[in-house]
C-alpha cells in the first residue's frame, strides 16, 4: 500500500497521519510519541499482511516487462490508482474532503517528522497532489520520484513502458485484497490499544 491507502486506513483507525507515512522515510524511532510511533507500528503491520499475501505473490507473478522483484513497488503505487478509482466504495466522505483533512493534520504534525516527509507535507500545503494519484501520470510521477532517489531506480524503467497494462492488472487484486487490508488493519490498531502486538 502507498501513500493514500495508509493515510487512509490512519483515517478510519483514528491514527496519526503523520505516523502513518512514516514507514516510508527514515526515521529515528521516538516511542514517546505515542501517536506517531503508533501509526509507525500500523504502517508496518499493514505493510508486512500485504507483502504476504497470496494476492500480491500473484500480482508480481503475472507477465510483464520489469523484475518480478521490483513488481511489489509498483504494487503499492498503483494500488492508490484504484483506491482513489474506487474511493466511494470505502469512504462515505469525499476524496476532497478527506483530502483536506489529511493534509491540515500532517500540518500540525510537521515539525516532528524527518525532513524529507517535512519537505512532502510542504508540498501537499502548497499543492494538494493526493488526487492525482489516482491518475495515469500521476502513477508515472510517483514512479519517478522513486527513481530519482533510489540507487536501483533505473529497473523502474520497464514497468513505465507499461503502465496501461500495470494498472489493468492491479484492478482486480485491488477490489479482492483492499477490504482484507482494512479489517486486518482495524484488527491491528485495536492490537495495539490492548499493547498485543510487538513493539
Amino acid at each position: 500500500m502507498n501513500y493514500i491507502a495508509h493515510l487512509h486506513i490512519a483515517d478510519i483507525t483514528e491514527t496519526s497521519y503523520a505516523g502513518s507515512l512514516l514507514g516510508d522515510f527514515k526515521w529515528q524511532i521516538d516511542p514517546s510519541h505515542l501517536a506517531l510511533y503508533k501509526g509507525w507500528q500500523l504502517h508496518q503491520a499493514v505493510d508486512t499482511f500485504v507483502d504476504a499475501h497470496p494476492i500480491t505473490e500473484r500480482f508480481k507473478g503475472l507477465p510483464r516487462a520489469g523484475r518480478r522483484r521490483f513488481a511489489g513497488i509498483i504494487q503499492d503505487i498503483v494500488m492508490d490508482y484504484w483506491l482513489v478509482c474506487y474511493w466511494e466504495r470505502f469512504s462515505t466522505d469525499s476524496f476532497e474532503l478527506f483530502s483536506h483533512r489529511v493534509v491540515a493534520s500532517l500540518g500540525q504534525d510537521k515539525h516532528l517528522c524527518p525532513e524529507r516527509l517535512q519537505k512532502m507535507i510542504s508540498s501537499l500545503e502548497e499543492r494538494n497532489w493526493l488526487a492525482g494519484l489516482g491518475t495515469k501520470e500521476g502513477v508515472e510521477r510517483a514512479i519517478r520520484s522513486i527513481q530519482k532517489r533510489w540507487s536501483l531506480g533505473r529497473f523502474l524503467d520497464p514497468f513505465i513502458g507499461e503502465l496501461d497494462l500495470l494498472i489493468e492488472q492491479a484492478k482486480q487484486p485491488f477490489l479482492l485484497l483492499y477490504p482484507e487490508v482494512l479489517e486486518n488493519a482495524c484488527a491491528a490498531a485495536a492490537a495495539l490499544d490492548t499493547g498485543q502486538v510487538k513493539k
